[in-house]
Order: C-alpha cells, then sequence, then structure tokens
C-alpha cells in the first residue's frame, strides 16, 4: 500500500510535506510509511479519500485498477468511449475543432480519445515556438558521497593491558581480580 500512496504523491506532483498536509497527517508518519517502521491506518486511507475523491479506494487499499474511479466509466466499450468523445466535441468552443472522429484508432485496447492540435494541414509560424519546440531541461544527478575513509594505524596506539577485572554480584558485594605481573 505505500507504493501506492507514493505512487498518488508522485502522480500528483506533491512534496512528501504538501501530501501530508494535504491528507492530514504528520510528514513524520508520512516517511514512517514510507521507511517500512508503521503500515498505513484507516483515518489515513481515509483522508486520501476526502482529500482525492477521484481516486478509487480500491486501489488505494489492495490495488485492484483502476487508480482513477473516472478511468473505470472510460473503459468499458466502444460506445462509452464515442458517447465521451460526442459530449466532448460538443462543449467545444471557438474556431477548435476540439476532437476528430479520425484520429481515435479503433480496438477496444484504445478508450482514450485522441486530441487534434492542428498537425493535419496546418503552418506553424515561426515567430511563436510550440510548446514542443522547447528544448527540454536536464535533471538534477545524484551526484555520489565523498566519504573520507580514516584508517587507523594499530602501530600508533600503545598496546593496552588489564590492570583489574570487578564482578558485581546482586547480594551488594563484588571481587577484584588483578594480574600477576
Amino acid at each position: 500500500m505505500k507504493d501506492r500512496i507514493r505512487q498518488l504523491m508522485e502522480d500528483q506532483h506533491l512534496t512528501q510535506q504538501n501530501f501530508a498536509q494535504m491528507i492530514g497527517i504528520s510528514t513524520a508518519t508520512l516517511s514512517n510509511i514510507f521507511n517500512g517502521k508503521t503500515n498505513p491506518s484507516l483515518s489515513i486511507v481515509d483522508g486520501i479519500h476526502k482529500s482525492f475523491p477521484q481516486v478509487n479506494v480500491y486501489w488505494v487499499l489492495y490495488g485492484t485498477p483502476p487508480m482513477y474511479q473516472n478511468q473505470a466509466s472510460q473503459g468499458g466499450s466502444e460506445e462509452g468511449a464515442a458517447d465521451m468523445h460526442q459530449g466532448i466535441t460538443d462543449g467545444a468552443a471557438g474556431g477548435a475543432e476540439g476532437m476528430k472522429q479520425g484520429s481515435q484508432p479503433s480496438g477496444a485496447a484504445s478508450a482514450e480519445p485522441m486530441l487534434d492540435f492542428g498537425a493535419e494541414g496546418a503552418t506553424a509560424s515561426p515567430t511563436s515556438p510550440s510548446l514542443f519546440d522547447q528544448p527540454q531541461m536536464q535533471g538534477v544527478n545524484r551526484t555520489p558521497k565523498n566519504i573520507a575513509q580514516t584508517a587507523v594505524k594499530f602501530v600508533d596506539k600503545p598496546q593496552r593491558k588489564i590492570t583489574e577485572i570487578r564482578i558485581f554480584y546482586d547480594d551488594q558485594t563484588w571481587e577484584t581480580f588483578v594480574p600477576k605481573k
């Protein structure tokens, strides 16, 4: 379950602190869940359900797909995808065509509608770069930690000798043993 909670947090692009604040728990509790020190409780699942009502509770608890409840209605049939497509194109405003009928591949495996970004017959102006023309940013690479290793030389330390050994008993007495020289 902790992997699914982490997946939800990353899917929502939230930090551990923001995610914990949204579901109403401390960041230490969330960190302990991710580290395996504690298991998620019902109050945590309830907090996730209240903060993210679109998330399928059965997915959080048991891992049964889909992750989001609205995905369950999309994955049904071709008719459901066509109805959804019709509702989206009816609601499109302005000169945008929304989604095209021909852009959706046939077959039950692809129920997600495809958006038309004007690739067919449209020319992009060279003065206004699109989102896809922007260079990709390089992520921060992890650098290995430089661990300074100090070697202890046993030559530098003088050899230790036992001077006495004391044994304490539960009747408040003790014995002292001194090695012979």
